[in-house]
């Protein structure tokens, strides 16, 4: 056997550090405002943690990131209409504000490039998810945004768990076969 290409510079599998859930000082690295599929407007925001323990975090794990095309892992899809057409989603103004309170002086002018560069804090929540070995896994989300210098305080969502084994969808009906062979039709 020979030794294969790229193997000095492989994570072993499960090696990986993970994000606990909590408050983050956050900086703003890059905001792009786009659409879904079904014209839904959201703004695409890349971020990394600024400061403390996790300092550059998402910095890190994109260097470490040895695909073709590595990719990015702090970002954060923040839909700008609610639920109800004509009204404001509240985590978007939540970001904003959160934003104009963590920078002396700034105030938000809907150019989301003027967004780049700022500090804001974000609190990430647990989120379990399956994984494509069907198991269960968790992850570190971000839940919503809080002013920069108070963010490290915020309280902690609860954790998002998976309903294993049951349907996410409501009661679906179910049918039962007929011992009668005779077809309607």
């Amino acid at each position: 056997m020979q030794k294969p290409q790229g193997y000095d510079e492989a994570t072993v599998y499960g090696e990986y550090e993970t994000l606990p859930a909590g408050g983050y000082k956050c900086i703003i690295r890059n905001v792009m405002c786009t659409h879904t599929t079904n014209g839904k407007e959201y703004l695409k925001v890349d971020f990394d943690i600024a400061e403390g323990e996790y300092a550059d975090f998402y910095s890190k794990k994109y260097d470490r990131d040895n695909r073709e095309k590595p990719k990015w892992g702090g970002v954060w899809n923040i839909f700008i209409e609610g639920y109800n057409p004509g009204t404001t989603n509240s985590k978007f103004k939540g970001f904003i504000v959160a934003v104009e309170e963590s920078n002396i002086g700034f105030k938000f002018d809907f150019n989301e490039q003027t967004l780049i560069g700022k500090k804001v804090g974000i609190v990430f929540r647990e989120e379990e998810f399956m994984g494509q070995n069907g198991q269960l896994h968790t992850s570190s989300k971000p839940f919503f945004a809080a002013p920069y210098d108070v963010v490290e305080s915020a309280a902690v969502p609860k954790p998002l768990k998976m309903q294993i084994g049951e349907n996410t969808y409501g009661d679906i009906p179910t049918f039962e076969v007929s011992e009668d062979d005779d077809l309607p039709f």
